[in-house]
C-alpha cells in the first residue's frame, strides 16, 4: 500500500485544563519544520472517517487531545459534553494506518485518550491507570529535570508535567525520564514507528531549545530518517 510519509493526521481538543489549540499548531509547525503537512481534527471520529477514505493513507497520526469515558466521579460535571466511547471505526481507521507501515506519535495527554480501546494502550506501550489501587497521576505543572538517556543529549529544566505511575502495557525504548518516570519512549508495531512524549502541555515546550532538540530526533525516527 503507497502512503504520503510526509502527511501526518492530528487528532486534538478536548476538555479542561489544556490549550489544545494552541498545542496543535506548535505542532503543525514544528511537523513542518520537518516538510511534514498536517491536517488537524477537533473530533475523533471525523478523524477515523478520513483516515479510513483517503485515497492515500496518513504518513503519522498523531494524538494531542483528551477524549476518554470520564467515568471517574471527578468528571461528573465533563462527562456528557467531553466524554468518549471509542467506536469500531477506530479499529478500522488504525488496520489501514498500521498496513501501511505508518507511524503513530502520541503527545502528553494522548495516552490518556481511549481508555475503553485496549489496542490502542498496547501500541503505545504504556497507558494511564484509572484504577484507584494503582492510579496514575501528575504533580501541578512545575519545573523539571528531563534527563535523556544516553545518545539522546544532557540533562536540561523545563516547565511542564510528569506523568507518573502509568501501567506498562509493552517494551519500550526510553528515550528520557524525569523523576525517575518515562517521559519520552518508542517501539515498533509491525513496520510501523511508534512514539510517546508525555510532555507538552503548553506551547513553551515547544519553545524550549534543549526538549525541541529531543522531540525533533525523535520526529525523524518516526519519519523513518534515523
Amino acid at each position: 500500500m503507497s502512503v504520503n510519509e510526509r502527511s501526518a493526521l492530528i487528532i486534538a481538543g478536548g476538555s479542561h485544563g489544556h490549550d489544545f489549540a494552541s498545542t496543535a499548531q506548535a505542532l503543525v509547525e514544528v511537523l513542518a519544520q520537518h516538510r511534514i503537512t498536517a491536517d488537524v481534527f477537533d473530533q475523533p471520529d471525523d478523524a477515523w472517517a478520513a483516515m479510513t477514505t483517503r485515497p492515500v493513507p496518513y504518513g503519522m497520526l498523531l494524538v494531542n487531545g483528551l477524549r476518554f469515558r470520564m467515568t471517574h466521579a471527578r468528571y461528573d460535571s465533563l462527562r456528557e459534553q467531553w466524554g468518549y466511547r471509542t467506536p469500531p471505526a477506530a479499529d478500522a481507521a488504525l488496520d489501514r494506518h498500521l498496513a501501511a507501515g505508518s507511524s503513530v506519535f502520541s503527545v502528553h495527554t494522548g495516552c490518556i485518550c481511549f481508555d475503553d480501546w485496549d489496542r490502542w494502550s498496547t501500541l503505545l506501550g504504556r497507558k494511564w491507570s484509572w484504577d484507584e489501587q494503582q492510579l496514575s497521576w501528575h504533580p501541578e505543572r512545575g519545573p523539571l529535570t528531563i534527563e535523556p538517556e544516553t545518545g539522546y543529549g544532557a540533562a536540561f529544566d523545563i516547565v511542564d508535567e510528569v506523568y507518573t505511575d502509568m501501567i506498562q502495557t509493552d517494551a519500550i525504548d526510553v528515550r528520557a525520564r524525569c523523576a525517575g518516570q518515562p517521559v519520552m519512549w518508542t517501539r515498533r508495531e509491525g513496520a510501523s514507528r511508534v512514539g510517546v512524549t508525555t510532555v507538552g502541555h503548553g506551547v513553551d515546550t515547544y519553545e524550549h531549545a534543549a526538549y525541541r532538540t529531543l522531540l525533533d530526533n525523535l520526529i525523524d525516527w518516526l519519519a523513518g530518517n534515523n
